[in-house]
């Protein structure tokens, strides 16, 4: 968990809430998800960064950020230039990564799924129950048909496997 200091985000023009969220509560690193945070304006745009994947020298990581003002979180995949709707606040965010670290330390099948096709069932449903729990507090993060090209928690969650 990495939190944001006061003075990283004072500037920023954001709901107080979702300033307080970013230093009280933090974000949770989750391995493929979120491995650094860049508290960061971004000057070019205007967006402020949170935060990013490390990726490698064939596969740049992610960079997530938020617009000003709604805080409404997207995030950039560099390799492709895509941008994804993430969640429609830095609230819904840092709670759909919370919901998705608690089930990725919680969840018994997700250590065994390969070796045992019907521990893959039960992976799979769990996933899509995350995915319905993640559509339930934000239904932004969903759009209307779970779109991988614009919406990155169906993108993420529908291939977690693979």
């Amino acid at each position: 968990m990495i939190r944001a200091e006061a003075s990283d985000v004072a500037g920023w023009r954001l709901p107080r809430a979702q300033k307080a969220a970013l230093t009280s509560c933090g974000v949770p690193l989750l391995d493929d998800i979120v491995d650094m945070t860049l508290f960061a304006a971004q000057p070019q745009d205007g967006t402020y960064r949170l935060a990013g994947t490390r990726g490698d020298l064939h596969w740049p990581g992610y960079t997530y950020v938020a617009e000003p003002d709604s805080g409404l979180v997207s995030v950039l995949e560099p390799s492709t230039r895509l941008v994804r709707f993430v969640n429609s606040s830095i609230n819904h965010w840092l709670c759909s990564l919370h919901l998705v670290g608690t089930w990725f330390s919680s969840s018994t099948a997700i250590q065994t799924w390969d070796e045992d096709e019907a521990m893959e069932g039960v992976v799979l449903a769990e996933l899509a129950d995350l995915l319905q729990r993640i559509r339930h507090l934000d239904p932004h993060a969903y759009g209307d048909v779970g779109d991988h090209e614009t919406h990155f928690w169906p993108a993420v969650l529908d291939r977690w496997l693979y």
